[in-house]
């Protein structure tokens, strides 16, 4: 191996006191070691921007290992294979997983898996849809959700990624679906292109009102992305027995001070609700069915998964604070290479 290829990467140098800032991430490039037997090296082509990077990144205990600072931020990459050691990564094949933020990557395989082709599938979407956002909506709506046709379906940030998915996936299952999102645009986007059946804009709606329009027989599943008002809401319209998937709480991540709970958390009582918190990485197991059919729906045309890309590594840092404000729509990438 060449001594002097180079990778790029970011550091994690301090924690941001709220959104992240030039003071979060260094640059830096360091030389690419030698293939050992069982490596491979990946060129990175995007990185997937999540919710949870921010969480990584705090003080706070966590469900995992938090990125420590002197260390090269963690991210879920997409690349491919441009020299092999390892049998099971021959050059030339993709694969994807979570790793650094940088362009080289030497892996073992630890933490990777090949990526399937998608024959007719835009590799960027493809990725989107299959690398985390995907997953964690199926096994969301399916395992801890325990979906049912006809369940009328209630989901926060909709127009994110996880969110699209989750709004898709339950309509493929039978279910009635509303979106909660926060433009006009982003609401159109749902209902016309996603097939959402209502879409409540945050920003100019008053949603606790709404879903008593749009739900006056109650909410079977809310699958909670959002948290703090979003989730009132949605509490406050539960059925008896329904069931409450938190897979974010987006809006207090870059908080200074303590969050309060929601204000009608009484009604897990009073309608005795099931309220779940839910990680995928803790459903490692479930997630080569839900590829399986994630990936027969995007070759059927079934779902989609718009992408949001931001060109260019070193603008990662800054792209994350879109996450925060609402100014993606759809999967949020960083084209590497």
């Amino acid at each position: 191996m060449n001594r002097q290829l180079m990778a790029q990467r970011w550091y994690f140098r301090q924690q941001p006191a709220e959104k992240v800032d030039s003071h979060t991430f260094e640059w830096r490039e360091d030389p690419v070691p030698d293939l050992a037997e069982g490596e491979f090296l990946l060129k990175t082509l995007y990185l997937s921007l999540d919710a949870t990077n921010r969480v990584w990144i705090s003080n706070w205990d966590i469900y995992m290992e938090p990125v420590h600072i002197g260390d090269p931020m963690r991210g879920f990459v997409f690349g491919e294979v441009i020299a092999s050691r390892h049998p099971d990564y021959p050059v030339g094949c993709h694969a994807s997983g979570l790793h650094s933020w940088s362009s080289l990557i030497v892996s073992d395989g630890t933490g990777f898996s090949p990526f399937p082709a998608l024959g007719g599938v835009d590799l960027a979407e493809a990725f989107a849809a299959m690398s985390i956002a995907g997953p964690t909506a199926h096994v969301g709506l399916h395992h801890i959700g325990a979906l049912k046709s006809g369940d009328t379906v209630v989901v926060s940030g909709a127009a994110g990624a996880v969110g699209m998915m989750v709004g898709q996936i339950a309509r493929i299952a039978g279910a009635r679906v509303i979106g909660i999102a926060g433009s006009a645009a982003k609401c159109a986007l749902l209902r016309d292109d996603l097939g959402f059946d209502e879409a409540i804009d945050y920003r100019a709606e008053n949603v606790s009102e709404r879903l008593g329009q749009l739900c006056p027989d109650g909410i079977d599943l809310c699958f909670e992305n959002v948290g703090g008002d979003s989730l009132d809401a949605s509490l406050t319209h539960m059925k008896d027995f329904g069931r409450v998937v938190v897979c974010g709480l987006i809006s207090t991540y870059n908080s200074r001070e303590p969050v309060p709970g929601p204000y009608m958390f009484r009604n897990v009582i009073m309608r005795r609700l099931t309220m779940r918190g839910f990680v995928i990485l803790d459903h490692v197991d479930l997630i080569p069915a839900a590829l399986h059919d994630l990936a027969g729906w995007l070759r059927e045309g079934r779902i989609k998964m718009p992408v949001h890309m931001i060109e260019g590594l070193e603008n990662a840092p800054d792209a994350l604070n879109l996450l925060y404000t609402g100014g993606n729509t759809g999967k949020l990438l960083v084209r590497v290479a």
